[in-house]
C-alpha cells in the first residue's frame, strides 16, 4: 500500500483541530501549542470527567475555556447558576487540584 496522508489527515475535522493547535505551523504540535491548546478546550468536558456532568451546560452556554475556568471563585460559581454550595466547593477543590497538576507539569 502506497503512502500518502495517514488516515486521520483526510478527516477535515481533525485537520482543521490539527492546523489550529499547530499555531507555529510547523507541521508539530509542541508541548507549549498543546498546552495553549488545553487553555481553549471546553470547560463542560473537564466537568463531565470530573463528575459535575448536569452543570456542564451552564459552562457551554457561557463558552467557558478551561482558561476561563482556573480562575472561578466559589462566587463565580453561584453566579453562573450552580445554586448547591457543596458543588460549588467541590468544583473549586478540583479546579485547585488541576492548577496544582498544571504546575507541577511545567516544572
Amino acid at each position: 500500500g502506497g503512502g500518502g496522508m495517514p488516515v486521520w489527515a483526510k478527516d477535515d475535522d481533525v485537520r482543521r483541530e490539527f492546523e489550529r493547535m499547530d499555531s507555529d505551523g510547523d507541521g508539530v504540535i509542541d508541548a507549549q501549542e498543546m498546552a495553549i491548546a488545553w487553555l481553549k478546550s471546553s470547560a463542560s468536558v473537564w466537568l463531565n470527567d470530573k463528575g459535575f456532568g448536569q452543570y456542564a451546560s451552564m459552562f457551554d452556554e457561557l463558552e467557558m475555556d478551561m482558561d476561563s475556568l482556573v480562575r472561578l471563585t466559589v462566587e463565580d460559581l453561584a453566579n453562573i447558576g450552580i445554586q448547591d454550595e457543596a458543588a460549588r466547593l467541590k468544583i473549586v477543590e478540583e479546579i485547585e487540584a488541576l492548577k496544582q497538576e498544571v504546575r507541577n507539569n511545567q516544572g
